[in-house]
């Protein structure tokens, strides 16, 4: 597993993505064909509030991601855009909506 962190990276995955949406996320994704790992990226704006609880939302998702790594599907690319509701959202709210999102790109 590693953290998407070039614009190059990005911009392939908001070109060519199917996307699944939430109420507190919407997640792009693609195949990762190039290797069989998974690649994560995260983006947080503004409107989810300062930078204390976007940096907030953005280390709760790594940290979802990191513990449920073995379970996870291992050959795609994915972008989690957090909506305004994360930043008020409690972990376990955050928890139930990344395995189901997850969970519906594994099907």
């Amino acid at each position: 597993m590693k953290f998407i962190t070039s614009n190059k990276d990005y911009q392939s995955i908001f070109i060519d993505n199917k996307k699944n949406e939430c109420n507190l996320f919407i997640f792009l994704y693609q195949e990762n064909s190039a290797n069989n790992v998974l690649e994560v990226g995260i983006i947080a704006g503004k409107k989810i509030g300062n930078a204390v609880i976007r940096n907030k939302v953005k280390r709760r998702i790594k940290s979802f991601v990191r513990e449920n790594k073995d379970s996870l599907p291992s050959n795609l690319k994915v972008v989690i855009i957090a909506k305004e509701k994360a930043g008020n959202a409690t972990w376990l709210e955050f928890k139930e909506e990344l395995t189901r999102l997850f969970s519906l790109i594994n099907h």
